[in-house]
């Protein structure tokens, strides 16, 4: 992302903040639509910036080798995180502490197995090296 866009998204996200604490005082569900609606359209904005840095990450890190399936698990993880992250975030935000903790565990599992085949090669490999 360019420095214009992380200044677009940071306005967007004061507009809405100040937006909805006007309208929370109306009704908290609107209030909370709106931070949800900016979340995701920002979120969405960072994303489509990240297509090159992601690229560039995959070419780094070569095929199927290892360094690719850890890439990949990692550019996985990466994902899931900001998922969690932000429907953690919303959560909490509506006053539901239970659900937020919910989806961090979901999103912590989530990542754990996504995780596994590399260590499962990386454990192959570590016995590889072991028995010669």
């Amino acid at each position: 992302m360019s420095g214009g866009e992380v200044l677009a998204a940071a306005l967007c996200a004061l507009g809405a903040a100040v937006l909805g604490t006007l309208v929370k005082r109306g009704s908290k569900e609107y209030a909370l639509l709106l931070s949800a609606g900016a979340a995701v359209l920002i979120l969405t904005a960072a994303l489509g910036g990240a297509v090159p840095l992601v690229e560039s990450l995959r070419e780094l890190a070569g095929g199927d080798s290892l360094g690719g399936r850890c890439m990949e698990a990692m550019l996985r993880a990466v994902g899931l995180t900001l998922i969690g992250q932000l429907a953690g975030q919303l959560c909490k935000d509506a006053g539901e502490a239970a659900l937020a903790y919910g989806v961090e565990l979901a999103v912590k599992v989530a990542v754990l197995t996504v995780c596994l085949p590399v260590l499962a090669a990386l454990m192959e490999t570590v016995g590889e090296i072991i028995n010669l």
